[in-house]
């Protein structure tokens, strides 16, 4: 297929163009379009693809194919004559985090020599990884303060072209193996790179550089980070989320992590309270089971089925019938799926963990345990009953 003229390459706010339909093959789609032209960006290095559409057909999908640029369309265009439409809130959107990005990986490898090593720009947030597992909270604080001190100084963006020898002998943020002429993006005394995706002409258009979080992995740190109208949206959102927040516990913005402290703290102390107290009934529910329950090769069987929202209680229940002597419980609880617990008391002559695993193989479901103690579950509740049945005839 011809070489495609990249047009996005000298002129990055082109949003309409003319172009000559050189050809349309069939494609699962629809057709892929081949132009001699083209203001549409392919998905490539990191950067999703433009959206827009081709005399009024939409584009989804734009596709590098060496020096080839398809477009996939549903409907092959009628005329040899194409006038394209990019969608220019999607591009811009791209072009300031693209450059954002550009800022932040600068500032990193400025602040700390951080390199990048990979970038991903995402359709709600953007990510880059950096070569370290170092670093902390303060180096990301300084990297995202650079970046956006950058942005207010409203520099600008120099898209130009060198052969690869010349760019080889200039300080680029990253050595670049491209061969031919080689696209550059700078921000003068700054940032250097090889790139040939979109970006604003001024950093002041990247509006701000927003770090959301940072995550340390092995050998990498991810960075989450979001720009322009992304972080414009995310700031007035956790703004709402904060208010609501401190509506609902009435008081101040300021003092919402408090009070968040405060009330996890009680929470975590009325839990407590509530746990002692489901084991105190279970102790006492249990004795009275076994009061209750046959004795079958002297053993007291207490056999009970739970309700789904009780399967906690009947967890501890279990645990409790086996501290009453010459104990066995096989314990049931409804849901989707349903459970088991069985349980008997210290030193018992039966193998909790086997009969388990016998009767799930029966009725369906998984699950083990060891001698006294095993549990299991992932089957249908209406066998809930022959399950209890067929571990009663395995002791």
């Amino acid at each position: 297929m011809a070489k495609t003229e990249r047009l996005f390459y000298t002129d990055c706010y082109l949003r309409d163009f003319e172009a000559r339909l050189l050809a349309a093959e069939p494609d699962a789609r629809g057709f892929r379009v081949y132009l001699d032209r083209t203001a549409f960006y392919p998905e490539t290095g990191g950067q999703p693809a433009d959206r827009g559409t081709l005399s009024g057909i939409p584009v989804l999908e734009v596709i590098e194919e060496g020096e080839a640029i398809a477009h996939v369309v549903g409907q092959k265009p009628d005329a040899a004559e194409i006038v394209g439409r990019i969608d220019w809130a999607r591009r811009f959107d791209h072009m300031q985090q693209h450059t954002g990005q550009h800022l932040l990986s600068g500032a990193f490898e400025r602040m700390g020599n951080y390199k990048t090593v990979s970038f991903h720009l995402g359709a709600e947030i953007s990510t880059l990884d950096l070569d370290s597992d170092r670093l902390g909270r303060r180096q990301i604080e300084e990297a995202e303060e650079l970046a956006n001190q950058v942005v207010f100084e409203n520099r600008e963006v120099r898209i130009f072209f060198k052969s690869a020898d010349e760019a080889g002998q200039l300080d680029l943020r990253k050595p670049t193996l491209r061969e031919g002429d080689v696209r550059l993006v700078e921000v003068p005394d700054f940032d250097l790179s090889a790139c040939g995706g979109t970006h604003v002409n001024r950093t002041g258009a990247v509006g701000l550089v927003l770090v959301r979080k940072f995550e340390r992995m092995k050998g990498v740190t991810r960075v989450e980070f979001l720009c322009g109208n992304r972080a414009l949206k995310a700031a007035r959102s956790d703004f709402a989320l904060l208010t609501e927040s401190a509506r609902l516990f009435s008081g101040a913005l300021e003092n919402v992590p408090a009070l968040i402290g405060k009330r996890a703290e009680e929470l975590r102390t009325d839990l407590r309270a509530r746990e002692k107290l489901v084991k105190r009934v279970a102790e006492y529910e249990a004795r009275e089971l076994w009061s209750a329950a046959p004795e079958k090769k002297g053993r007291k069987i207490v056999r009970q089925v739970f309700a789904a929202e009780d399967h906690d209680e009947a967890k501890m229940l279990a645990h409790a019938v086996a501290h009453l002597p010459g104990a066995v419980a096989f314990i049931g609880v409804k849901g989707k799926p349903a459970a088991l617990f069985f349980a008997q008391s210290a030193g018992g002559a039966a193998d909790m963990g086997s009969i388990l695993k016998q009767t799930v193989a029966q009725v369906g479901g998984k699950g083990g345990g060891a001698r006294d103690f095993a549990q299991g579950g992932g089957f249908d509740e209406a066998r809930l009953e022959e399950a209890l049945s067929v571990a009663e005839g395995l002791l």
